[in-house]
Parts: C-alpha cells; structure tokens; sequence
C-alpha cells in the first residue's frame, strides 16, 4: 500500500539529530512544505498545499509532495520522539486543503462510503480519496475515523453505497472480523474494498479487494460509482 499516513510509528527510525525533515528524491514544493511544517508557518505550508494541489492535481500533489513530507516528519518522531507538534500543524494544513477541493453538485447522489476500520484513527489518505474522487467528478461520503463494524452496516444499510473503502494504518486496527457485517448484509455494495498498510491480503475475505495507490483506488472506485449512463 502507498498511502502512508502521517503517523511515523509504523516507519523504520533513522538517526539523525538537526531540524531538517528528509524528503528523499522529492522536488523543491516538498522541501519547502517541509521547512514550513517545521518552521510552524501555517500559512506558508498552506500555500504550498493549495498551489501542489491547484497546479498538479490531487493525486500527484499527494504523491509527489505530501506523502514524502509525511514520512520524513515520521522519521523524525520515530528517532527523536519529538516533533508531534510538526506533525500535528501539517495534518491540519492537508485536511484543510483538501476539504476546500471543489465537491460535485449536491445533486449527485454519493455511491462511495468511506471509513476508517473500528479504532483507526488515521484518517488523512481517505481524505486524499475523497479530494481525489472530486476531482473526478465523483460524490463520496467521508464517515471519518474509528467507525464501528456495526455503525458501518447502518449506514451501508441507510444509504446503499456501490462501493465502500475501509482504511487500516496499523495491524492492531485490521480485525478481518469487520467484513462479516458487510459481506452477510442485504445491502452489500458492488465494490467492497480495503486500503491501507493495516490490512494483509491473507486475512482478508476473497470478496474484498486490496487497493495498491491512490490512482488505482480513485481508477476503480470511480468505474463502479459512475453509472453507465452518466457521462464522467
């Protein structure tokens, strides 16, 4: 999985002592979110986000520029145990920037649900999903963090969704036990799909689809979600 969040503790630490965030082979808007991160510069580092976004399309915006800032800004937690409040500034900035992704109109009926796995907490790559299927031209509905497997067949119930996400970060959160209440109900969408370094393809049930990237998630979410009839 290549969505990987903000949370460093699933990294392997790096020593290394200074400020620096390391971004890698990342390009220059990388580098300077990462010193806007680490300077606490809250509206440089959004800046930086709404033009990644605006000039490159949510998707390589995330790939190419956030996803690198994040990691390193795990790194550093993983070897220093510092910098949460780094973290804490850049998550807000990225949930901010993407929320503000123009939506479709209201017209359009969401047939994508997406939720983070019962006690996940992490929340920021679905958020990146949502952005992403915007862009095109795809409604979702975001349940947002650590929803239960029961409160996930009630909506699945209340909203008959053709495709739903489940989003794992860390293994603790991957109980392969959750998909039974979606695969027995009545309700059961189209697209059943997991995503996230949590999940295991040898725990999870052959009716459930692991999703490697964001691109390839937003590729088939969307040719599920976008009826026949209506042009994309």
């Amino acid at each position: 999985m290549v969505w990987p969040e903000q949370n460093g503790r699933i990294f392997v630490a790096r020593d290394g002592g200074g400020h620096a965030i390391r971004t890698g082979r990342a390009g220059p808007a990388a580098r300077g979110l990462a010193r806007a991160a680490m300077r606490l510069d809250a509206p440089a580092l959004r800046d930086i986000l709404e033009m990644s976004v605006t000039d490159r399309g949510v998707i390589s915006a995330w790939e190419e520029v956030i996803m690198p800032v994040l990691i390193g800004v795990g790194e550093r937690y993983a070897a220093t145990k510092r910098f949460i409040e780094v973290e804490h500034i850049l998550s807000r900035g990225v949930t901010e920037v993407l929320g503000s992704v123009a939506r479709p109109p209201s017209s359009q009926i969401p047939r994508v649900l997406l939720a983070a796995a019962d006690e996940e907490q992490h929340t920021l790559p679905l958020e990146a999903l949502a952005a992403a299927l915007a862009q095109a031209g795809v409604s979702s509905r975001l349940l947002g963090a650590r929803v239960p497997a029961q409160a996930l067949a009630d909506a699945i119930a209340r909203t008959g969704p053709a495709v739903l996400v489940v989003w794992s970060q860390l293994p603790g959160t991957a109980d392969p036990a959750q998909w039974s209440y979606v695969l027995s109900g009545r309700h059961r969408p189209l697209l059943v799909a997991a995503a996230g370094p949590g999940w295991q393809r040898d725990s999870l049930p052959e009716e459930v689809t692991l999703l490697g990237s964001l691109a390839e998630a937003v590729q088939l979410v969307s040719a599920v979600a976008v009826p026949v009839d209506r042009p994309r």
